[in-house]
């Protein structure tokens, strides 16, 4: 009895084994992420992290210098999954948090994905990045290096007592820079409205976009 559940264990472990063989993580980076806008006075300024709270920082709107002023705050890295030897179009937007110095000079980091910090009372999310587990539901992509989400079923299609059928993926921009609480702080930072108008009468409809970085 005990070989053949030990037999078991071990060919349950190999099997486990070999689905997790089949999935590796891919990061790229850094990169900056620069504000396209109709707006004159916000279109070529790049986003940085910016502090709201302990170990929390929220994507707020710099100038078009802030790469070069602040390169530790406006670099961010992707990371994505590869499902044997497939690559998801999406993945979490990462921002690393530099917790103390090491004695050999380099920081140490702890890596924070961005979510989305929703509220009842209004369709504005504040994008908000901290040390945790990454939200699958908030996975980012780059088409042409424009910054998306993707929205897969369109409830306003649904009808009563019926199932939907499979949606088409969809790759949406809402960003917007609104006025925003983060924590307890007040900034004009990067936010989703999640449909429609804005509620939030301070937003502003932008395209972000990945920037590599020139040196």
């Amino acid at each position: 009895m005990k070989s053949t559940f030990f037999a078991g264990a071990l060919a349950a472990l190999t099997s486990s084994a070999s689905v997790v063989s089949a999935q590796t993580y891919n990061q790229t980076g850094p990169f900056f992420l620069q504000v396209k806008s109709d707006n004159a006075t916000l279109n070529g300024r790049y986003l940085y992290a910016c502090h709201s709270g302990a170990a929390q920082e929220t994507l707020c709107i710099g100038k078009v210098d802030t790469p070069a002023t602040n390169r530790a705050s406006a670099s961010f890295f992707w990371n994505t999954t590869v499902y044997e030897g497939e690559q998801s179009p999406v993945g979490a937007l990462i921002w690393n948090l530099a917790l103390a110095q090491n004695p050999d000079g380099t920081s140490m980091v702890v890596s924070s994905p961005m979510t989305l910090d929703y509220t009842p009372g209004t369709n504005v999310a504040t994008t908000r990045f901290g040390p945790s587990e990454i939200d699958r539901s908030v996975q980012v992509g780059f088409n042409n290096s424009v910054m998306y989400m993707t929205w897969w079923n369109d409830d306003s299609t649904f009808l009563p007592g019926q199932y939907p059928t499979g949606g088409s993926s969809r790759e949406i921009t809402n960003w917007n820079l609104c006025w925003v609480l983060a924590g307890s702080y007040y900034y004009n930072a990067l936010a989703w409205v999640t449909s429609g108008a804005p509620h939030n009468p301070t937003c502003e409809a932008v395209s972000v976009v990945k920037v590599e970085p020139s040196a």
